[in-house]
């Protein structure tokens, strides 16, 4: 049995870029996927819901390859935010291929039933909440790598960005009114993450109409999978496709050494090292009071070709299992 696959991906691109509506049709009319994976719940996505998926798949698909060309062309000390902007745009194209192909999902009794349809079941995808819980990591991660906080604060901001699209996962995945207790700790998750995003808080902008977009879908089933899946669609294009553009024009103006981005051989180093002649992996400590040596007096023990150089303090090798030490001491004494 045809399916479609990989080459209907490749005409859809095509399509998109010379505007053939004809061709559209015909990729349309092409959409087997419901027929290879049939429908899981009395609500579920249609043919025509599964196509959208199938285009949103090939955008962003496009803008991965369009990203990893230019980080081929960026130096290598500089790519943070390009390999940031890639791992978020493979992660929602394998979101959205899974979706397209009506996978990723299970049946859910809805707690709105009309015309009191006891089985009534909604199809939930929860490869979505697994995609955001990672996107949304990226993006968070992405926005406060701008603003060179602490590890700390960055650790906590990212686990409420976790926190967030977990709450909506196990949300949709109840049967009975509790979920809404979820919809509230998501809420709750939010109002910290825009508080820690206060100064860099405008991508989270469009992340508010994500809870409504749940509440009309998965929370309250007031609209259809299809629709459901044009409004996540729309809202995944510009906080993550979009997004992902922005992320990539904005580094090209960045200060990597003054953020702490700058990456040497072995690893993110403070600002300054790097650029006087001094090894990250050596450390060495202030000489005696009155000789003028130590760190910064340019002379000292250079431990990887085992040279002695007049003047400075003790200095040894991070991470040795032994300590080679030298101490020399003015004439005379």
């Amino acid at each position: 049995m045809d399916t479609y696959g990989g080459d209907d991906v490749l005409l859809a691109i095509r399509s998109l870029l010379a505007g053939d509506g004809s061709s559209v049709a015909n990729i349309y009319a092409r959409n087997r996927a419901l027929k290879t994976n049939p429908p899981i719940a009395d609500n579920n996505i249609t043919s025509h819901g599964s196509s959208w998926l199938w285009a949103v798949t090939a955008l962003y698909a496009l803008l991965f390859l369009s990203i990893l060309g230019l980080t081929v062309t960026t130096k290598h000390r500089q790519r943070v935010y390009h390999y940031i902007a890639l791992a978020l745009l493979l992660v929602s194209t394998i979101a959205y291929y899974t979706m397209a192909s009506d996978l990723g999902g299970t049946p859910v009794p809805v707690e709105f039933r009309e015309r009191g349809l006891v089985r009534r079941t909604r199809q939930i995808f929860w490869v979505r909440f697994v995609e955001w819980t990672i996107t949304w990591s990226l993006i968070t991660l992405a926005l406060l790598l701008m603003t060179a906080v602490g590890w700390s604060t960055i650790i906590w901001t990212i686990g409420l960005s976790i926190l967030y699209a977990v709450m909506f996962l196990v949300g949709a995945l109840t049967q009975t009114s509790y979920k809404w207790g979820y919809f509230v700790v998501a809420l709750l998750a939010y109002s910290l993450l825009a508080y820690q995003l206060l100064h860099v808080a405008r991508p989270w902008a469009r992340r508010l109409l994500y809870p409504i977009s749940w509440g009309l879908s998965e929370g309250g089933n007031v609209i259809s999978n299809d629709g459901e899946c044009v409004f996540y669609g729309v809202l995944d294009i510009f906080s993550k496709g979009l997004f992902s553009l922005g992320l990539i024009y904005l580094a090209r103006e960045l200060d990597f050494k003054k953020l702490g981005l700058w990456m040497y051989d072995h690893g993110r180093i403070s600002p300054g090292y790097g650029e006087t002649g001094y090894h990250e992996k050596i450390r060495t400590e202030p000489g005696a009071a009155g000789t003028g040596a130590g760190r910064d007096s340019g002379v000292g023990y250079d431990a990887y070709n085992s040279r002695g150089a007049a003047g400075p303090g003790p200095t040894s090798v991070v991470g040795e299992s032994t300590t080679t030490t030298t101490t020399t001491h003015p004439t005379g004494v």
